[in-house]
């Protein structure tokens, strides 16, 4: 009997436990990226209206305000915001997905969310800091409008 080895048997709770764990994970991971979707959603969305807003008020600053500077702000502030929309999509692009039934499927499937969410998040992020970057140069722009209307009303 020594010679002989014994091949442990997985214990069916330990292995139902574990499984119900690693769905529980896949459906955490599932949650997360629909919360980043909605978000670069309204980033994309506001962003988008923003540029239509821009190129109105940029061409009526360009109008009535001289310079190079003028014309900088304005075209910063496209480029800001048009990245910050091309960012936002990019998000939303749909990734490739691994669903398993075997928990090594299941673990590789939780990983490659992970990682497509890790991704999404970076994209998230440089879109709303974009946005919001496209949003001070807006402002500038307004800004200057205002003030050159204001002396010229004088």
């Amino acid at each position: 009997m020594s010679g002989m080895t014994t091949i442990p048997r997985p214990n069916p709770e330990t292995v139902s436990a574990l499984l119900d764990t690693t769905w529980r994970l896949i459906s955490a991971e599932t949650a997360r990226t629909e919360a980043l979707d909605r978000k670069a959603s309204a980033i994309a969305g506001f962003a988008s209206l923003v540029v239509s807003l821009t190129a109105t008020l940029g061409i009526r600053s360009l109008e009535r305000v001289d310079g190079l500077w003028s014309l900088g702000v304005f075209l910063l502030a496209l480029l800001t915001l048009v990245l910050s929309v091309g960012l936002a999509v990019t998000a939303l692009l749909p990734r490739e997905q691994v669903r398993g039934e075997t928990m090594r499927g299941l673990v590789e499937a939780i990983s490659g969310e992970r990682d497509a969410n890790a991704a999404k998040t970076r994209l998230v992020r440089g879109a709303l800091v974009l946005l919001l970057v496209g949003l001070v140069l807006v402002a500038v722009e307004a800004s200057t409008l205002a003030i050159r209307e204001a002396q010229g009303a004088r």
